[in-house]
């Protein structure tokens, strides 16, 4: 999935990732682009500016992929939006 669409972060007490510390990342995420949160969600923009979470949706899909898959003792590193 590379295309704009709406995000909600994940409520509640089921996790979606390993842990807690990377299911907090994972929803503070997708909370930025969130439409009642985000300043324009399409473009991945979450704040004035062009402050973006992501550089693009594939980078997006890339880094919740990878906060999904993410072990308490690894670490992600994402530089410019981008996952390294």
């Amino acid at each position: 999935m590379s295309e704009a669409r709406i995000v909600r972060a994940p409520r509640g007490k089921e996790l979606n990732a390993r842990g807690w510390q990377q299911e907090a990342a994972l929803r503070l995420l997708m909370n930025n682009l969130d439409p009642e949160v985000a300043k324009d969600p399409d473009n991945l923009i979450v704040y004035g500016g062009k402050g973006k979470a992501a550089r693009t949706w594939s980078d997006f899909d890339e880094i919740v992929n990878m906060l999904k898959e993410l072990y308490s003792d690894e670490t992600l590193i994402i530089q410019s939006g981008r996952p390294q």
